[in-house]
């Protein structure tokens, strides 16, 4: 710690160390490696761990599910982009290729990778934080830092274990900023292409980078005409074949869903609001901490240009999204996981530059024998302090975990429910098919049909509705606008209602006088009141076994 003593006195020597190649693999703690050796081994690690998860209840969410359908049109040349969320290429690349495994198989494929890519982000902010930093003991507390802030953000666990590509996105934009620190700036550049195919909140950043390289790196130019075309081609072009119209993505995200940034009264406003209750304060002020000692830094000494290189481009992806939502997107919390990737990683930053103030102070009062002492004394301090903050979050674990177990099951009860009322067949065979609005893509892809093929809104009959609560403590979704629709069958936290064809059908069938939902705990059982729509006389307290028959 006395050579970090120096440093800091001195900072000026440290941007005029070793900044080779193989000094950036020491500083990250692989020293010896090559840089495609380092990150063989890190993307093994995260596969290795996500494998692991999937050990437990997993299951996609309302995004994921879509694309692994599309995965599974595009194979089969049948692909109906109409009626699911906007298209994005890159998990594309992957459900296509996973679909060949099987139904059953497919998805599970794209869970591991999505929680793969969420770890890889953690892991990359750690190498980011600890890089700046300049390694060693204080690197490792910086990376361990921003590690810790990125995990457990608010809703990264979640997006990442339920499949969205938002936490992957986070790790792929620090690696490209990564590499073009390493002097790669073609691998930057492949990096950036795929950050763009994942969000097109990158496109301008890509483009403006494209236009340096032009100028920059003449023997990049091919490649960049090519990158060029095929950005919005495939953004475009399969939507077009999908649906007709090859800028629907826009037109569905122009649609938000109730309770978006976008209904604001100012909506950039709401998007910095939510933002910052992203992190918790403890990295907040360590962002404060890092941009300001860069700021005196650069205007001093001309140093941290790579950390407010890296601060500045947090804030424009920020802005980017902001005005985006101002013009009417979505503005969804985890559009912002390159921001919240920097803060992260600025946040670890700030806790090391805190400590080596500390260190400074105490070598000056106290002499470089006890600063070592004094400042793993704060450290422990800064420790307890957050002690709080760490315990809530663990606390926490426990809602979240009982949020993704809920959704796990949805998926796990929705194939027995289908299995018991008889298959697929039997229940395509009643015409129209209802669910709640974000179960439409899970049950689209359990029947072999097309998103747009599953409605919500309204229920005509003849039909069947899946009923179930899209969260643990919701109400069961949908419901049905037609009082004849009469339940069928339950299993687990779903209940199956029917109105079959005029005529002889192969459409599961109730009594007249069986209820129209299953209970309000998802158990059947003879005493629970039943949630009744038509005529509660008649079937207030009917059994469920009694009434159901097929």
């Amino acid at each position: 710690m006395r050579e970090a003593v120096a440093q800091f006195r001195t900072p000026a020597r440290r941007e005029q160390g070793d900044t080779s190649r193989a000094g950036a693999r020491r500083r990250t703690g692989f020293a010896g490696w090559s840089h495609g050796a380092q990150m063989g081994a890190i993307i093994a690690g995260c596969l290795a761990v996500a494998g692991v998860t999937l050990l437990f209840p997993s299951t996609p969410t309302y995004d994921p599910w879509a694309w692994i359908l599309w995965g599974r049109e595009v194979v089969h040349l049948d692909l109906v982009t109409e009626g699911g969320p906007s298209w994005k290429p890159f998990p594309i690349l992957f459900t296509v290729p996973f679909s060949l495994f099987g139904q059953d198989i497919a998805p599970y494929l794209w869970i591991w990778l999505a929680r793969a890519g969420g770890l890889f982000a953690c892991v990359m902010a750690y190498r980011m934080a600890s890089r700046l930093i300049g390694g060693r003991l204080y690197g490792a507390i910086a990376g361990v830092c921003a590690f810790a802030a990125l995990l457990s953000s608010n809703k990264f666990v979640r997006d990442a274990a339920l499949g969205n590509s938002d936490p992957m996105l986070g790790g792929i934009v620090l690696w490209a900023f990564e590499r073009h620190l390493d002097g790669r700036r073609d691998h930057a550049l492949y990096l950036g292409v795929a950050a763009a195919f994942m969000r097109p909140e990158a496109w301008p950043f890509l483009a403006l980078y494209g236009l340096w390289l032009w100028f920059t790196d003449p023997q990049l130019r091919r490649r960049l005409v090519v990158f060029a075309l095929v950005v919005p081609a495939v953004w475009f072009l399969p939507e077009w074949w999908g649906s007709g119209d090859p800028l629907r993505a826009g037109s569905r995200a122009n649609a938000p869903n109730p309770g978006s940034a976008a209904f604001d009264d100012i909506p950039a406003v709401a998007v910095l609001r939510r933002f910052v209750q992203v992190t918790i304060a403890p990295v907040e002020l360590g962002t404060i901490a890092a941009v300001g000692y860069s700021l005196v830094m650069w205007r001093r000494y001309r140093s941290e240009r790579e950390t407010l290189a890296l601060a500045m481009g947090g804030l424009a992806w920020f802005v980017v999204v902001a005005a985006m939502t101002q013009a009417g997107f979505a503005g969804n919390q985890r559009y912002l996981i390159v921001t919240t990737s920097v803060v992260c990683v600025l946040g670890g930053i700030g806790a090391v530059r805190v400590l080596q103030g500390v260190e400074w102070v105490a070598a000056r009062w106290f002499g470089p024998r006890r600063a070592p002492a004094l400042t793993a004394g704060a450290l422990l301090l800064g420790v307890l302090a957050g002690s709080p903050t760490i315990v809530a979050k663990a606390n926490n674990e426990a809602r979240v975990r009982g949020g993704l177990e809920h959704e796990a099951y949805l998926w796990h009860d929705l194939k027995g429910l289908i299995d018991e009322a008889g298959g697929k067949r039997e229940l395509l065979a009643c015409g129209g098919v209802f669910s709640g609005p974000f179960q439409t893509q899970m049950v689209a892809y359990e029947l072999g049909i097309h998103g747009i093929q599953v409605g919500w809104k309204v229920t005509p009959p003849p039909g069947v509705v899946f009923r179930t609560r899209t969260v643990p403590d919701g109400p069961l979704v949908t419901k049905p606008t037609d009082d004849r629709y009469r339940l069928v069958a339950t299993n687990g936290k779903w209940r199956l209602l029917t109105v079959p064809p005029v005529g002889r059908t192969d459409c599961p069938k109730a009594s007249p006088s069986a209820p129209t939902s299953g209970t309000a705990g998802n158990v059947a059982t003879k005493d629970t009141e039943l949630e009744v729509i038509g005529e509660p006389a008649k079937a207030a307290r009917v059994p469920v076994g009694v009434a159901v028959t097929h």
